[in-house]
């Protein structure tokens, strides 16, 4: 196993719209501990920055379609490497929305540090589920 491929995914007990905006309206974001600092046009600068606009992360946003799609890259720290590519699909299902989170590693992880990114993963979504559930 190459260890470079994570995707998770959740059923939320919430319509699409209300899921949409943990991820876009920087009011709700800040329930997770920061915000989004784009302006949601593919090609521009997309950090995710603390409450306080330290920045935790940083890339560019590569697919923006409202409802559908965000995909983004993920720089090494300190760097414009690009380290993986993090996509989020959003898909209506009746009574409830499934999100699926998805990363593509440029370089493969040892099995305990993938397991990790797994679990990192699923505390992420479920935070999600929790916010937009409330």
């Amino acid at each position: 196993m190459e260890n470079k491929i994570i995707v998770v995914s959740i059923e939320i007990n919430a319509p699409l719209d209300k899921v949409w905006s943990v991820f876009t309206n920087p009011d709700v974001t800040k329930q997770m501990g920061g915000y989004y600092d784009t302006d949601w046009k593919a090609g521009s600068p997309f950090a995710f920055k603390k409450t306080d606009g330290s920045k935790l992360t940083s890339g560019v946003l590569l697919a923006f379609e409202p409802g559908r799609l965000i995909k983004h890259s993920l720089f090494e720290p300190g760097s414009e490497a690009v380290m993986a590519v993090l996509t989020y699909e959003f898909h209506e299902k009746g009574d409830f929305t499934l999100l699926t989170g998805k990363e593509e590693l440029s370089q493969p992880l040892d099995q305990a540090g993938f397991d990790d990114a797994l679990a990192g993963w699923r505390a992420a979504l479920e935070s999600v589920k929790r916010i937009a559930e409330a």
